[in-house]
């Protein structure tokens, strides 16, 4: 009987211990395990209750803040959805958990789209604000459709280097890369740093047009 009791005891201690790492951590291998696809009802069993929502038009975000498992941070993850399913899922690291921004829905006054205002943005946009509207515009079907809402979304807000390099990063050709870059060169901050721009592209002629877009001299 004791053994049974302790068996018991031990399972319970288990169980509770596996809730708290789901309340108070996320384990990577949850995080990995939304596919594409999956239904909003599928991924809410996985992540839970999105700590943030969004509307764009078709396209509808979840964001998530969790305290990573191994107490290494927290991570941001932002789940895009397009009729109910993933298409495509987001996620960066914080060394502490990022606190909330307002959204500022797109919705016409007299025939005209309120400006948002401006954010902080030091040597470049936060990470939050940079990681909706990567995720607004790499969701889009069509590449011009996707430059439109580039060009409208980012505004006079600044960007790093970095960030331009990883919008850039949803095309795999460079001619649409240098089209992302046309877009944003006149946001980038932190110039000293072109070079990222520069080391993203895979040919000489390509790295000569972006040096020309960019407004550096031989």
């Amino acid at each position: 009987m004791k053994t049974i009791k302790l068996t018991l005891a031990l399972l319970a201690f288990a169980i509770c211990m596996g809730s708290c790492a789901m309340i108070l951590g996320i384990d990577k291998g949850v995080m990995m395990s939304v596919q594409k696809g999956m239904s909003q009802k599928e991924v809410s069993s996985i992540l839970g209750k999105p700590d943030y929502r969004r509307f764009d038009h078709d396209v509808e975000e979840w964001e998530f803040v969790k305290n990573v498992a191994d107490n290494a941070g927290w991570t941001t993850i932002i789940v895009s959805f397009i009729d109910g399913r993933v298409i495509s899922m987001d996620s960066f690291r914080a060394d502490a958990p990022p606190s909330p921004v307002a959204v500022y829905p797109s919705v016409e006054v007299n025939g005209n789209i309120p400006s948002r205002p401006h954010a902080n943005i030091g040597n470049g946009m936060n990470e939050r604000d940079f990681q909706s509207l990567y995720s607004k515009v790499k969701a889009k079907p069509f590449k011009d459709d996707q430059l439109d809402l580039l060009e409208a979304g980012i505004g006079n807000r600044g960007l790093s280097c970095k960030q331009c390099v990883r919008m850039m990063s949803i095309y795999r050709f460079d001619d649409d890369k240098l089209e992302v870059l046309k877009i944003l060169a006149p946001n980038i901050s932190d110039r000293e740093n072109y070079d990222e721009i520069i080391n993203a592209l895979d040919f000489i002629s390509s790295e000569e047009k972006a040096r020309s877009i960019l407004g550096i001299k031989k």
